[in-house]
């Protein structure tokens, strides 16, 4: 009987070591996981061309080169996005992404646009990759609707393509009118 014993304590202190080491090994597993999780939460969003896109959360309105320019020609961006949050018909935020060349061209703008565009109660001016980004005070969009921002939206996004419209093509139209009430006057 006394080996009967000693066997079942040697069974159970294995049983308990083999559970114990599973435990531990489940821990590790789950601490693994969560500091992955973290450290994905924390890098943040990668902002890309797909970001610029209005949807149900945001309107988006781009500027080229020549529609935004700074005193000193050196920081102009490549390209202007104005990004305003909604909620319903309520803005909730409002960004500017200034688009440069690469991120060392957007730290070296950054320092400029701090030194000349931040105020401390204002703006405030950061830099993701190659874009700064100017975060508006609530001051700035606090009487708009969502409805305002998107016609405005619409009105510059009209205005925009006026504007890029080939001044030849109008010609080729026009000559081509021409020759048509020249084609039906001799019949």
């Amino acid at each position: 009987m006394v080996n009967k014993s000693k066997k079942t304590n040697n069974t159970n202190k294995t049983n308990k070591n083999f559970a114990l080491g599973i435990c531990t090994i489940i821990g590790v597993v789950a601490i693994i996981v969560v500091m992955i999780t973290i450290i994905l939460l924390n890098r943040g969003t990668s902002l890309n061309d797909s970001f610029f896109v209005s949807d149900d959360t945001k309107y988006v309105l781009t500027l080229d080169t020549d529609s935004v320019s700074m005193e000193d020609p050196e920081y102009n961006p490549i390209k202007t996005h104005i990004v305003y949050f909604y909620s319903g018909e309520e803005i909730t935020g409002m960004k500017a992404y200034y688009e440069y060349s690469d991120p060392t061209a957007a730290k070296s703008a950054l320092e400029y646009l701090k030194t000349n565009y931040e105020d401390e109660n204002q703006n405030k001016i950061t830099v993701n990759g190659k874009y700064v980004i100017f975060t508006a005070s609530e001051t700035e969009y606090e009487n708009l609707t969502a409805n305002d921002v998107k016609e405005q939206i619409d009105f510059m996004e009209m205005l925009k393509n006026i504007n890029t419209e080939n001044p030849d093509e109008e010609d080729t139209n026009d000559t081509s009118e021409e020759l048509i009430v020249e084609s039906t006057t001799e019949e």
